[in-house]
This record gives C-alpha cells, structure tokens and sequence, in this order.
C-alpha cells in the first residue's frame, strides 16, 4: 500500500513522508487505526531504491520484499502467548546494533509494546536512548500509558486519532464493504480494523438485548425484571465472561451516550439510528441528570470489570446504582 492510499491522521503520515521520523519513537492510539501499517509503510519507504514524490514505487526490490515481509532491514517483533519477553528484546539490543543489510536504515517495529515484562523494558532503555544512526525504532501501542514511564520519556510521542465515520465508510466501499456502511461505521469507534472485524448483526441483536433491559429498567426500576432477562439464555452463561460483559457495558455506553444526544437535540449524533424512535421516546421519558448518572455508572462498572471484579456482579450492581445521581451533578 502506497502512503497516499493510508486513510486517516494525515498530519503524521505528511510529517514522516517527509523524513521527520526521530530515532525512537511512539505510534499511540486505538487498535485499528494504521499505527502499525504506517510503520511498516515508512520503514519501507525509507528503504525504498526509486522513491517518487515521498512515496513508494512499489516496484523496486526493496518494496517488493517489505510488502512480502521480508526485507531483512525490517523486523517486527511482536508479542508471543500476549507477552514481549527479556528473550525479544535482548535479540532486538543486539541486532539494533547492526548495520543495514541492502537499505539505508533498519527499522525495528515493537507492535503491542505495552506487553513487555518489565525485565524486558527495563532491558531496552540505553538502546531506546541512544539507538546507532542507522536504525529506526518505532514503538506501536493502543495503551501507551501501560509503558514504563522511562520507555515513554525516551520516544517521541505521535498520537493517532480515531477515524471519522465518513473515512471509514469510503474506505468500506473502497475495499468491496457495500452492505449497511452507515452502522458498520459507526459501530467502528473510529477503527478501520474493528469495523472490518464487526459482525454486525450479532452486534445488533446484543445492542437490542441491552436496549431492551434498559427499556425495562426505565419503565419499572424492578431488580427482579432485570434479574429475570439476566437469567434467561444466553445472558445467563456470557456474563459470567469477562470479554461479554465489557461487551454488553460498550453497547450500553453507546445506547446512554444516544439517549444524551436525544436529549439535548443532536439527534445527528446518534450511534443507533435505526433505533432513533425508541430513543426518542425514551429520553423524553427521563431527566438529563439521570442519563449523566447512567452514564457514570456504566464507566465504573467497566472499571471494575478490568480491574478483575466479577464480571456479572459488575453488571447486576450497575442496575442497583442506576437508581442513585451521578455524584456532584
């Protein structure tokens, strides 16, 4: 892929075609959104033998091999069973070291850096900050405030910003995605990789299992309505997992931040349109402090899911603290 096919956060892609790439640096932003590609896009632009107009040809042996991935001046190391291990990041001190094979540059591409064991970051601070002139280090991460704050002291930060719902969709219709663009989009967050991944009409028959239980919950504020839905398959097995419930408290967070919108009249905002009348109805039904409060509850709850409370007490314990205001509103 040429750099001027790369969709989304231009500024950056403008600033590295035209050289200003540190020696270390950090690509921070959602899974999805090009972090890794660019990389991999610039290390073989850097390396590219015929560039035309700060960009690649293509053609060239040197693009040829990167687009094979196997340009021996470009390494990606990636984590093994979810961790970067003291093992990778010792062959990655040593082989920084070297000279470039055939290009001008190598480039040593850490994808997911916030996986590395403190051992192993620890083991990569000296090479980070002062890496030889002929080697690029480019670290890649949807959470960069899990690195060690010396790791991220030593790069140069570039922050990637989610994509526009109308970048997507024209990228979707682009690659052959022609079937309900406008919801894959915007159940996308903003990430070309999540809206390829989404399987949309699960997503939409959960979305309206959680609108229903909300629904439910407005009207009557009965625990035991809610305990009922909760017991019924196939709840009653996804939220004792801890990936499902972060799932479900998604769908919930997108159907309060809807019934905000509604509210406050920027229906253009809404995530779920082709639910717009009920959520009309809904929100006109409840005060804006309520759904500020929903809204707040939903967050703290998915903060106690990743922070290894139970998964359903985390969503039973959500309806029960709905009934309170959003402290301080």
């Amino acid at each position: 892929m040429k750099l001027e096919d790369f969709v989304g956060n231009q500024p950056i892609v403008q600033l590295m075609k035209a050289g200003h790439l540190p020696p270390a640096c950090l690509f921070a932003g959602l899974d999805g959104i090009g972090k890794k590609t660019l990389a991999l896009g610039l290390a073989a632009l850097a390396n590219c033998k015929d560039p035309s107009q700060q960009d690649l040809c293509g053609k060239c042996s040197s693009c040829l091999k990167a687009a094979a991935g196997c340009h021996p001046d470009i390494r990606l190391m990636e984590p093994q069973k979810g961790t970067l291990k003291i093992e990778i990041m010792r062959e990655f001190n040593r082989e920084v070291q070297f000279r470039p094979f055939e290009g001008r540059f190598r480039f040593f591409i850490i994808d997911q850096a916030e996986t590395m064991t403190e051992e192993a970051a620890n083991s990569i601070l000296k090479t980070i900050e002062e890496p030889p002139e002929s080697s690029r280090i480019i670290l890649v991460s949807a959470f960069p405030y899990q690195l060690l704050p010396t790791i991220r002291s030593r790069c140069q930060i570039f922050p990637f910003f989610p994509l526009s719902q109308k970048e997507i969709q024209v990228y979707l219709k682009d690659n052959g995605l022609v079937e309900d663009l406008e919801m894959t989009a915007a159940y996308s967050e903003g990430s070309i990789g999540r809206a390829q991944e989404l399987d949309l009409e699960e997503t939409l028959q959960d979305r309206d299992r959680m609108l229903e239980i909300l629904t439910s919950w407005c009207s009557h504020q009965s625990f035991r309505a809610v305990f009922q839905k909760c017991e019924q398959a196939p709840l009653q097995t996804e939220l004792k997992n801890r990936e499902r419930v972060q799932h479900y408290l998604d769908l919930l967070e997108a159907l309060g931040e809807d019934l905000y919108f509604m509210h406050v009249d920027t229906p253009h905002r809404v995530i779920n349109r082709d639910r717009i009348e009920v959520l009309g109805q809904l929100s006109r039904s409840l005060g804006l402090n309520w759904i500020r409060g929903f809204l707040y509850h939903v967050g703290q709850s998915k903060w106690e899911v990743n922070h290894n409370v139970s998964p359903l007490m985390c969503f039973e314990t959500l309806w029960i603290m709905s009934r309170t205001e959003i402290p301080n509103a």
